[in-house]
């Protein structure tokens, strides 16, 4: 995988590669084909290059020497299938165009369930969260949960009520060094949860079963529509996981 320097401590290093996204180099085309995003992905030199959303800084870097590129989409804004001002958005980069959850666009060639880091039999054992944190089976255990932009996590947890005697409320934050990762494979034991609508934390919910008990909190994103997720994909029904498809077509190419 590659991409821009993430601050979660927390998330494992293997298989990550950082590389500078310089917009000014990346808008030329002259100067993108020298940039270290293109020489890494040269030096890796892919079969199969998958775009997770952001086209925007491979436009001028495409296409890659005998590989193919797919684009992942999610949640975007009418003009991102447009692209800014002298660097236009080009379907034709892309062998398939595959919506990974329920928005609309005439690029679209693919659609598939939602994407989601684990199946439900691979959560961890019933009990496992209340025994690494020391709560007893009779008390509720109530959870905070973020890891977007910094201080939304506080903003959250200021929105949770004061917890009652029969209640434990832990914070999880992806900030921490200590973080558990990923979150969702814990969750099982919780009792109610708060979290924003971002892509992965909403559709972890649902695939993994505890939506009903969440209550989600949607923040302003540029390019994620959360309360768009909030309001029109709380019922769309996930028939598998996206990963394991998307995983499929890849074995298979």
């Amino acid at each position: 995988m590659f991409g821009p320097r993430h601050p979660f401590q927390a998330l494992p290093g293997d298989g990550w590669e950082d590389v500078a996204i310089d917009e000014a180099e990346l808008r030329s085309p002259d100067r993108a084909r020298g940039s270290e995003l293109a020489a890494k992905l040269k030096a890796f030199a892919p079969d199969l290059l998958v775009v997770d959303m952001f086209w925007a800084p491979l436009r001028h870097v495409l296409p890659l020497a005998r590989c193919e590129a797919w684009l992942l989409l999610r949640s975007f804004p009418p003009a991102w299938l447009q692209g800014p001002l002298g660097l236009p958005f080009d379907w034709s980069q892309y062998a398939r165009i595959v919506s990974i959850e329920p928005v609309s666009s005439g690029a679209i060639t693919h659609r598939i369930d939602p994407i989601v880091t684990l199946n439900p039999d691979e959560r961890m054992p019933k009990g496992a969260l209340r025994r690494r944190l020391g709560v007893a089976s009779d008390r509720k255990l109530v959870a905070v949960m973020h890891a977007g932009n910094e201080g939304e996590h506080a903003s959250i947890v200021a929105r949770v009520p004061p917890a009652r005697p029969d209640e434990v409320v832990v914070t999880f934050d992806l900030f921490a060094r200590d973080a558990l990762f990923p979150i969702a494979a814990w969750l099982g034991d919780c009792d109610a949860l708060h979290c924003a609508a971002g892509y992965n934390s909403f559709w972890e919910a649902q695939w993994l079963g505890y939506a009903n008990r969440t209550t989600f909190t949607p923040f302003l994103r540029s390019n994620d529509d959360q309360a768009w997720r909030i309001g029109k994909c709380a019922r769309y029904p996930m028939r598998e996981n996206g990963a394991d498809t998307l995983a499929g077509w890849i074995v298979r190419q």
